[in-house]
């Protein structure tokens, strides 16, 4: 089971809850399963699995299709009130839609959570190519350049003690792979507004985005315009696109000081 968070909130852990997310997790992981395999995939007894089971189902957070149990449709209700609960996702939403329009590129809105980037909007532009972002979908931090626009935002003490939780796990032989590497590009973020990803999490894909400073706000986010090598390259990538994205968040800036 995930142990995302880095924070250390004290009190006891009741077991039987982590057991419950750990089997909502791997039916997701494992794009539904039956009990045996439940079972044997989280090392637990088979009656315990099914117990859990049938009680997720009585709450209609799972259904059973055959011998198969699968994540239930409920959580979609759960993630779109979890979305617009972050106070600037329709403000920012529709930069996201215009930065996807204008480029012709991937869009995306990224926020931190538990020490880890969840991507909240997605959008391709006409010429856009497919990537394995998505809606709900979390990344480590270090290694895309929206998770870098983020980190750059937060205090260094956080930024620690977030590499502490997750490491620097090497993606492509372009990742930031060392915290003296890394600190000394969230300065050269916070300096210019904007951060690179080039080829840092899927080689051929280039990333740029900048942080959403919101001081009312207690969720840090970013945005970004993602595309392939051949066309993100030379000026477009280092100088046309971060114009965009550094404009596009400071329309969600100013337009967040009325929220």
């Amino acid at each position: 089971m995930s142990n995302h968070g880095g924070q250390n909130n004290g009190g006891r852990r009741v077991k039987a809850v982590q057991t419950t997310a750990g089997i909502l997790e791997a039916l997701r992981d494992l794009d539904g399963a039956g009990v045996t395999e439940l079972a044997d995939h989280l090392g637990l007894a088979k009656a315990t699995v099914h117990s859990h089971l049938a009680t997720l189902i009585d709450s209609e957070f799972v259904v059973k299709r055959g011998d198969e149990y699968r994540i239930s449709l409920r959580f979609v209700d759960f993630g779109e009130y979890a979305k617009t609960n972050v106070d600037i996702y329709e403000i920012t939403t529709k930069e996201v839609d215009r930065l996807a329009q204008e480029t012709g590129e991937v869009a995306q809105f990224m926020v931190e959570e538990h020490g880890t980037g969840v991507y909240l909007h997605k959008v391709s532009g006409e010429n856009a190519i497919q990537t394995a972002s998505y809606t709900g979908n979390r990344k480590d931090l270090h290694c895309t350049a929206l998770g870098k626009a983020i980190l750059s935002q937060l205090p260094k003490e956080r930024v620690e003690g977030i590499i502490d939780q997750t490491g620097l796990p090497q993606r492509t032989v372009n990742t930031v792979s060392t915290r003296e590497e890394l600190f000394t590009e969230l300065n050269q973020i916070r300096e210019e507004n904007v951060s690179f990803d080039d080829e840092e999490i899927l080689q051929g894909l280039r990333c740029v985005a900048a942080p959403i400073e919101h001081s009312k706000g207690d969720i840090q986010g970013a945005i970004s315009i993602s595309g392939p090598t051949s066309r993100l390259k030379g000026d477009r990538f280092r100088k046309e696109l971060p114009e965009f994205v550094r404009g596009a968040a400071n329309v969600i800036e100013v337009n967040a000081t009325h929220v």
